[in-house]
């Protein structure tokens, strides 16, 4: 299956460059604005989740005319969002896992603007917040009553890229560890880390994320593997995106 993905990712941006007719070469390209389903068929398939990452358990997708704001984080208290966009579409995945109490999710979240104009002015205003994401950070953890049982210590690392093909990314993780106290006074310790890789492409702010959570304290809890597969989904979502939207006109 990895094969497949890193195949499927390799061949197509080279797609869009390579193949044509002299007169298609020469037309001029724009990029166009997706109805509901072509923001749909930029969404990660269910039939898409990988072996490796568990069994396909839960599976929702939504497609709105409806713009959403873009949310990079939430630190100290206060939500970091984006520019609002004017149409929206997302995704999410649970993979079941063999083991009691650990859980793996993928999310995947597309903005899609009126313009490639208000998308960069999107783009550039990410890039300017995501640094206050950036930072360790301590949360605390109530109860349904609102009481304090615990904290969580939140660190956050902002980093700018370019992806295989040139195309901007932000990438945000999130490290996560925190106590909770069981009755009688004995602690346990978790981690839940999440993956937030950020891309732009012509009219279109494409956001693929991961969280996974286990019953034991560690510094990251992704593994290379898995932190591959979501930087290949990343990229193989953004290129049907650019496949679809970018036109000779």
């Amino acid at each position: 299956m990895r094969r497949f993905f890193l195949a499927l990712a390799a061949t197509a941006l080279p797609v869009s460059l390579l193949v044509g007719t002299p007169a298609a070469q020469a037309a001029e390209l724009e990029y166009v604005a997706l109805n509901s389903k072509g923001l749909k068929q930029t969404l990660i398939k269910k039939s898409w989740g990988p072996l490796w990452l568990g069994k396909v358990g839960e599976y929702d997708y939504n497609v709105s005319e409806k713009g959403s704001k873009p949310v990079e984080c939430v630190t100290k208290g206060k939500t970091v969002k984006g520019e609002k966009s004017a149409s929206f579409a997302e995704m999410k995945t649970v993979f079941e896992q063999n083991k009691d109490d650990h859980y793996l999710d993928i999310a995947q979240f597309v903005y899609q603007y009126d313009s490639v104009q208000a998308a960069e002015f999107a783009w550039q205003d990410l890039q300017n917040k995501a640094g206050t994401c950036a930072g360790t950070h301590v949360h605390p953890i109530k109860d349904a009553s609102g009481t304090k049982i615990g904290e969580a210590t939140v660190v956050i690392t902002v980093s700018f890229r370019s992806g295989m093909y040139g195309q901007q990314q932000i990438v945000i993780n999130e490290d996560v560890q925190y106590d909770k106290p069981l009755p009688g006074g004995a602690d346990t310790v978790a981690s839940s880390d999440e993956i937030s890789i950020w891309s732009y492409d012509g009219m279109v702010i494409m956001e693929v994320e991961a969280n996974k959570y286990v019953p034991k304290q560690k510094n990251f809890v992704f593994s290379d593997p898995q932190v591959r597969t979501i930087e290949t989904l990343a990229l193989v979502t953004l290129q049907r995106y650019h496949l679809a939207a970018l036109k000779a006109l």
